[in-house]
């Protein structure tokens, strides 16, 4: 039996080319995407699971509480992990981490000229206690050597780039050219699927060498972390609880409020709380997560709809063969196993094919993501797993109401043709399987449009500033004499026509947030900022429009103020005007006065509301230097650059970058996304094309005659066209209606993210009809002109 069936089978695919062929195709596209998004999802969910002691690391968190709100930070005060390891005996094991991320890297080698490396990210301060918590293997030293000041280990990648076919242990290096190292042991590479990408780990003790207080309570750095070994996981709570007594022992804030909060986050969740951050700055909410699942989900049962609306077309060619089949003998689960067998062949088919596109485009999926996701068919249980529930989702989803339709055929009725259209292709239930798979698709675009429009929106929203034509180039020496002297040289080429030296750009990733105090009366109102140390020629270079007063003088301390709407609004003041003249002071300064306001502009990525800002000359803090160039002659200009830089300072490296470049990296996970969206759009309506061109063609055969009938009688192509597209239209217009309201209040949802968004607007919702009736409408017109076009009298000739 199994036998006949897989022959009959067999021959049936190989017979039936065009149907087998538009099936496996559209199902291999969905099951292709969908494999696609499961690698991405097992990717995102296996961060930092593969640790031995997951359950029981958590990391501890700060919250600020302040009157314009709560700020969720993940640093810690240096001494925080001492006095843990000191006062809460249930903790294992505490490790402090300071992520310093970039930094010079210069070989020293005897009497060998020095050789220097720029590393961009993985230099990190880390305690030996953190590989008691954190499985990550070294092949040669031993974590306690990283007990000891100025000791080094680094990972395969970086000990063979500096020590190519050389033992690195015993070796020396300078990080900074401030701090030498010597190397003590080599760990593997670190794994792409973990948040902490550490390649170069110094020993912590060495902090002391950057000018950190290793006893001061007051202040945090985001990347100076605490990570602890709890001895059970049930104690989370527990040790949380007991945070806010542990600090107000070592900790008093001014004015004796408690303004400062310690919170316990398990490992598991870091990688998904966009509230904080990680040291890889890979956050992933499970909302995005749940978001990939889905749209995986729907592109399936598009390709499912495919095959349902085919069968159940087919239904009625195929009636004499089930009245054959009952007549010899067959009962109706006997044919239920045939047409779901038929159904499983083509799925397998189609599962062969979507493991060979994924092979073929994984990779270009991989580079779009920025992601180092692999495809592993041979040794992967999971991927095993993923397509095997596939086969069986998909064989039942597509081939049980088929199989259900063609098996309760009446043999009588069916050897006699007497099943009409009507009761073998289950034609209210075709409708409604199209109105769903275009109501997806349509979904679709509609997302795609409107990411799309957010991502113009960020590219063209004015920021407050002009970004054109602005290179930034690091500052690692804050000597003023030779910063002086770098920016007169750099002026002296044409085509230079500012440089501004600035803790960073107008707008860029990096924050400094102070308090400040302003004096009300007698007492002393206590507000947040962020901090921009720039020298006087800032508001030239970043073109910073003043509203009130002038710009500062130029000083390399703190003189005076300039401020921005926001401040003067937290301040109290109704205009800029009346700022002009009041004192503000912090870090315990004396009070310097605000002599200038200037229009509001972005400092951080529009995600964020703009903050209020407070800018001062401030030499010490200039870490980078903003160069306002003329484009046409850019080549020269940066060699100019480049050389003034190199001889300035001779022992690091040179690299530069332009601000609209640093601008756009903030909006890459939008990118992505748009991109993503755009590709799994474009494949649903293939797939949905697929299977309406099918569909068409099935109805242009069974409805021969009657075509041939309406041409006799005087219809013409444009009559016969209209026949096939005005059911289609109605359906189209359905789904449309079903999937505006779903996709507005989705990506609604998605850009309440954004501070500065787009209104969404009705222009979205009819480029989406009309992009799906062209192209629905192009797929049905190619298949019903060629059957208005025949002759009428080759279709009535034996009638």
């Amino acid at each position: 039996m199994f036998k006949n069936y897989l022959i009959t089978t067999l021959r049936k695919l190989s017979r039936e080319r065009s149907y087998t062929t538009i099936n496996v195709l559209g199902l291999a596209l969905g099951i292709t995407c969908s494999l696609m998004l499961f690698l991405l999802i097992k990717y995102e969910l296996s961060f930092d699971n593969f640790h031995a002691k997951v359950d029981r690391i958590c990391r501890v968190n700060t919250i600020y509480v302040r009157a314009e709100g709560e700020v969720h930070d993940t640093g810690t005060p240096l001494p925080f992990g001492p006095a843990l390891r000191k006062d809460f005996p249930e903790l294992e094991k505490v490790a402090m981490v300071d992520y310093e991320s970039d930094g010079l890297i210069t070989i020293v080698d005897g009497d060998k000229a020095p050789v220097r490396y720029q590393e961009k990210s993985g230099v990190v301060f880390i305690e030996p206690d953190f590989f008691d918590m954190f499985d990550f293997p070294w092949i040669a030293g031993h974590p306690k050597t990283l007990a000891a000041p100025n000791n080094v280990a680094l990972t395969e990648e970086l000990a063979q780039k500096y020590f190519p076919n050389e033992n690195p242990v015993g070796k020396r290096i300078r990080l900074d050219n401030k701090i030498d190292l010597i190397v003590t042991g080599v760990l593997k590479n670190f794994p792409a699927n973990t948040d902490f990408p550490f390649k170069l780990l110094v020993s912590f003790i060495t902090v002391k060498d950057l000018g950190y207080d290793l006893e001061s309570w007051q202040n945090t750095k985001s990347d100076l972390q605490t990570y602890a070994l709890l001895l059970e996981n049930r104690l989370f709570k527990n040790f949380e609880n007991r945070l806010p007594a542990f600090l107000e022992e070592y900790w008093t804030p001014k004015d004796g409020v408690n303004k400062r909060v310690h919170t316990v986050q398990p490992l598991r969740d870091i990688h998904f709380d966009t509230r904080y951050g990680t040291f890889s700055g890979k956050v992933t909410s499970k909302a995005t997560i749940l978001a990939f699942a889905v749209i995986g989900f729907f592109l399936i049962v598009t390709a499912c709809i495919n095959f349902v609306n085919l069968a159940t077309a087919q239904a009625i060619d195929r009636s004499k063969e089930v009245g054959v089949r009952k007549v010899l003998g067959a009962n109706r689960m006997q044919l239920i196993r045939h047409f779901m067998g038929e159904t499983f062949a083509i799925t397998v088919l189609a599962v062969f094919l979507a493991v060979a596109l994924n092979e073929l485009l994984l990779q270009r999926f991989a580079e779009i993501m920025k992601l180092r996701i692999s495809f592993d068919l041979f040794g992967d249980l999971a991927v095993w797993g993923f397509l095997f529930v596939i086969i069986v989702i998909v064989s039942l989803l597509s081939g049980f109401y088929p199989a259900l339709v063609l098996s309760g055929f009446q043999p009588a009725l069916a050897l006699k043709s007497k099943n009409t259209t009507k009761q073998g292709s289950g034609l209210t239930l075709r409708r409604g399987l199209v109105i769903v798979q275009f109501a997806i698709s349509q979904a679709l675009v509609i997302g795609m449009l409107i990411i799309a429009a957010q991502m113009d929106y960020f590219r063209n929203k004015d920021l407050g500033f002009n970004q054109d034509a602005i290179v930034t180039v690091a500052l690692p020496n804050r000597d003023q004499h030779k910063l002086e002297s770098l920016r007169t040289q750099l002026l002296q080429k044409a085509g230079v026509k500012n440089v501004s030296l600035a803790f960073t750009s107008a707008s860029s990733g990096r924050n400094w947030s102070t308090t400040y105090y302003h004096k009300l009366g007698d007492h002393l109102e206590e507000h947040v900022a962020s901090l921009r140390f720039a020298d006087a020629r800032y508001f030239e270079t970043y073109d910073l429009q003043l509203l009130a007063g002038r710009a500062y003088a130029e000083s390399d301390t703190i003189k005076e103020f300039v401020v921005n709407e926001v401040l003067v609004r937290q301040l109290g003041f109704a205009s800029p005007q009346e700022a002009i003249g009041e004192y503000l002071t912090f870090w315990d300064a004396p009070a310097k006065p605000i002599v200038g306001v200037v229009k509001n502009f972005h400092l951080l990525s529009l995600h964020d509301e703009i903050k209020p800002c407070l800018m001062a000359t401030n030499a010490r803090s200039y870490f980078q230097a903003g160069i306002k160039i003329n484009l046409q002659n850019a080549p020269a200009i940066l060699q100019h650059i480049e050389k003034v830089w190199n001889a300035t300072f001779p022992e690091n490296l040179f690299e530069y970058k332009f601000l609209d470049d640093t601008i756009a990296e903030f909006y890459e996970g939008e990118e992505k996304m748009s991109q993503l969206l755009r590709i799994f759009a474009g494949i649903a309506i293939l797939i949905g094309c697929l299977g309406l061109f099918g569909l068409v063609s099935f109805m242009a055969a069974q409805r021969t005659k009657e075509i041939g009938v309406r041409k006799v009688l005087g219809a013409t192509v444009g009559d016969i066209l209209a026949l096939f597209s005005k059911e289609f239209a109605v359906l189209i217009l359905v789904a449309f209606l079903l999937a505006a309201p779903i996709a507005y209040f989705a990506m609604n949802n998605w850009l309440e993210n954004f501070v500065y968004r787009i209104n969404v607007g009705f222009g979205v919702f009819l480029a989406t009809l009309v992009v799906t009736f062209i192209i629905a409408g192009l797929t049905v017109s190619y298949r019903a002109i060629k059957a208005a076009l025949a002759n009428p009298v080759e279709a009535l000739r034996y009638e």
